[in-house]
């Protein structure tokens, strides 16, 4: 597992400052939040998006998010490929998303559909 911390001051030289300003809960596990992510993009984005099994937690200020990527699979075809990332509230489990991300994820979700559907098959 990765843990990433965004938004941290990084020195020229010095001591680097990990402390994180509260201890942040871990309420939702990394296996919910990759289902509470299947879940919305299965009703409101689009049927063949879905979690994936997800190895990043993220620090940001005083709160820890579990980044679960979204992959596009269609059928037979199983496993496309990674369409985008969200951020999920490891304590409350409030997915981060706004219109651009979702806007994001479905135009690359698009993208790698015409690139496979003109790939040859054989």
């Amino acid at each position: 597992m990765r843990v990433i911390f965004e938004d941290v001051v990084v020195p020229d030289v010095g001591s680097l400052d990990l402390s994180v300003p509260a201890t942040p809960e871990i309420r939702i596990s990394a296996v919910r939040a990759r289902q509470l992510v299947g879940i919305y993009m299965g009703n409101y984005v689009g049927l063949f998006l879905h979690g994936q099994t997800l190895d990043e937690l993220v620090v940001r200020e005083d709160r820890v998010y579990w980044r679960v990527p979204v992959i596009l699979s269609r059928g037979r075809q199983g496993r496309i490929g990674i369409v985008g990332a969200v951020d999920v509230d490891a304590d409350t489990g409030e997915l981060m998303l706004d219109d651009l991300l979702i806007a994001e994820i479905k135009e690359n979700a698009r993208n790698l559909t015409t690139r496979q559907a003109l790939e040859p098959v054989g």
